[in-house]
């Protein structure tokens, strides 16, 4: 007896659903190779047409940043990586660069109490 396309299915939807997340990783895909692309674009833009070189560097920063996967918003907000980029931007825009290094110390309070594992 021939199997039909039907006989091949898992639940309900699930076929459907297993195809829309292939596509959705496809496209993240295309995207996460873009997003350096797209920074430096951004970059020359606002250099150019802004002449805001110096702040404008800061956006590539955000590369690491895209393409790490933190489980937690506090994961996400102790990173050493974006706990620099606070500093930077306190320190260039708001010019509170001697307050703004306690910044640091939430890297390792956060590694005590138990973030990273």
């Amino acid at each position: 007896m021939p199997q039909s396309s039907h006989d091949t299915l898992g639940p309900e939807g699930s076929y459907f659903e297993a195809k829309e997340r292939a596509e959705e990783k496809k496209l993240r895909k295309k995207l996460d190779a873009m997003y350096p692309l797209i920074i430096t674009t951004l970059f020359l833009v606002l250099g150019v047409a802004f002449d805001l070189w110096h702040p404008g560097w800061l956006l590539f920063m955000t590369i690491p940043l895209h393409y790490m996967r933190p489980r937690t918003r506090l994961q996400q907000l102790t990173n050493p990586v974006m706990i620099t980029l606070i500093y930077m931007v306190l320190g260039i825009f708001f010019d509170l660069w001697h307050p703004g290094w306690l910044i640091f110390l939430a890297i390792p309070f956060s590694a005590i109490a138990g973030n990273y594992k």
